[in-house]
Order: C-alpha cells, then structure tokens, then sequence
C-alpha cells in the first residue's frame, strides 16, 4: 500500500478544492430566469430528458456535451421548482461552467 506524504495529501486538498470551485460558483449563481444548465440523469435518453423538460415551461436551448446536461431558457423563477420536481438533479449558471462542455458544433467552422 502506498504510504502518502504530507505534500502529495496538500496537492491533492488544493486540486479538489481549485476544481470544485467552479462547480460551487455555478450552482449559487443559478439564474431564476434566462438561459441555465440543468443536470438530469445521465442514463436517461435524450427522449426522457425531452419529457422532464416539456413537463415544466422551461425552453430546450440545447443538449451539453455530457448525457444528462441540458441547456434550457427559464421564464421565471417558478419554472425551476418545476424543473426540480419534474426531475432535474442539478439547476446551474451555464457560463461559469464553460457553455457546458459545449461540443463545437454550433461553431465550428467559424474561424477556418
């Protein structure tokens, strides 16, 4: 077994931390409208997802790179209960993420 040492127990501390940041940032700054990253389940389908949504006023922007990562426009701050009750695990800005692992696509060929 691998005995860790003071300063390998403090680089891995200050990684978590510098990594979580972001994260914590994101989901304290959860708009109460406009555009917001929603974090579903990542085994559902992109169907299931679709259907969470359409249960609630919520708007699909767009799908994230990552399954269960969904961008949606929010009318109001009612729509995310619902969203919460429909099944959303996570309500989230989606700029302090970095566009949600955007997949490029909606760009690409832009600067060529």
């Amino acid at each position: 077994m691998m005995k860790l040492r003071l300063p390998q127990v403090c680089l891995v501390l200050a990684v978590a931390l510098v990594s979580s940041v972001p994260l914590a940032g994101a989901l304290a700054s959860a708009p109460e409208s406009g555009q917001a990253a929603i974090f579903l389940n990542p085994a559902s389908s992109k169907s299931e997802q679709l259907q969470i949504i359409a249960r609630t006023d919520a708007r699909l922007v767009r799908f994230g790179a990552l399954n269960g990562v969904v961008i949606v426009d929010l009318p109001d701050i009612q729509t995310r209960a619902a969203l919460r009750q429909a099944g959303a695990w996570l309500i989230a800005d989606p700029l302090i993420l970095g566009g949600c692992l955007t997949t490029g696509s909606e760009g690409e060929g832009a600067f060529s």
